[in-house]
């Protein structure tokens, strides 16, 4: 286990390079996350401090690495969570800042919106049970962004410390008739330049959405922590990353769930 004062210098660390646009190839050796416990407790670390510096709070969850590709891209073995932010969530049409990204990476995601507690003594939950307690769907955009350069060879317990990659994220109207929608089999479309860039499915998400978030439930669960009403769930890309460029706009097109746009201005 990283010691407690290592934890916290690789909070400042990660944050310190956030803030000053600095790229980061590795975190110092004894700093550096040596499993999962290690790297959720930096990530509870840079939450802690940028709540407490900004006056942020948590609205949820992003869900990564919910499919072999994204696994394979980051060399993973298998999903992570990171936390939602208040200051770092945008309504859709949403203008964001040209510059300040280390990545600009868009994925287009379904979200959720959970309606009730799931008491983490009732895990292991499933699909069924989240499902229960949804109280809406959204379509979503995300923004990876992470000082680790590249950030696909970082591996996971680095991402996973630095909030999950997370960058910001944009949320779609929301739906709470959504029991007639087929999330698996919702096509999804991204385009930039009037062009399509992306193209996927609620299916590139294993299992689908709701199975997504009750890997996060049960995750949660597993370190005494629980989705709660009112939580935001992001659930991994519908299709493969996409690279946005500095003034582009980016639409995702969920076809029956709706659409996300956001504009790097």
């Amino acid at each position: 286990m990283t010691e407690q004062g290592n934890t916290i210098e690789a909070a400042d660390i990660l944050l310190d390079h956030r803030r000053r646009g600095a790229t980061l190839n590795a975190l110092p050796g004894h700093a550096r996350p040596r499993g999962l416990d290690d790297a959720y407790a930096i990530q509870d670390a840079v939450i802690a401090k940028r709540c407490q510096e900004s006056g942020t709070h948590p609205i949820g969850y992003k869900i990564g690495a919910t499919n072999q590709g994204a696994r394979t891209l980051l060399r993973v073995d298998g999903p992570f969570f990171g936390i939602l932010l208040s200051s770092m969530t945008s309504e859709s049409p949403a203008k964001l800042s040209r510059d300040g990204w280390f990545l600009r990476v868009v994925e287009p995601e379904i979200a959720l919106l959970i309606g009730d507690d799931l008491d983490p003594a009732k895990a292991p939950f499933d699909a069924d049970a989240v499902r229960a307690v949804t109280r809406a769907v959204l379509p979503a955009i995300e923004i990876v962004d992470t000082p680790f350069e590249p950030w696909t060879e970082a591996g996971g317990p680095s991402l996973i410390a630095d909030d999950g990659a997370h960058g910001h994220w944009i949320k779609g109207a929301a739906i709470a008739d959504f029991n007639t929608l087929d999330l698996l089999g919702l096509p999804v479309r991204l385009t930039a330049k009037g062009e399509t860039v992306r193209e996927g499915s609620g299916a590139n998400v294993e299992g689908g959405p709701f199975a997504a978030a009750a890997w996060l439930a049960n995750a949660l669960a597993e370190r005494g922590r629980a989705l709660k009403a009112g939580d935001y769930v992001t659930t991994g890309t519908t299709t493969a990353p996409y690279q946005a460029a500095a003034g582009e706009a980016v639409t995702a097109d969920f076809g029956l769930l709706g659409r996300v746009e956001v504009r790097f201005d």
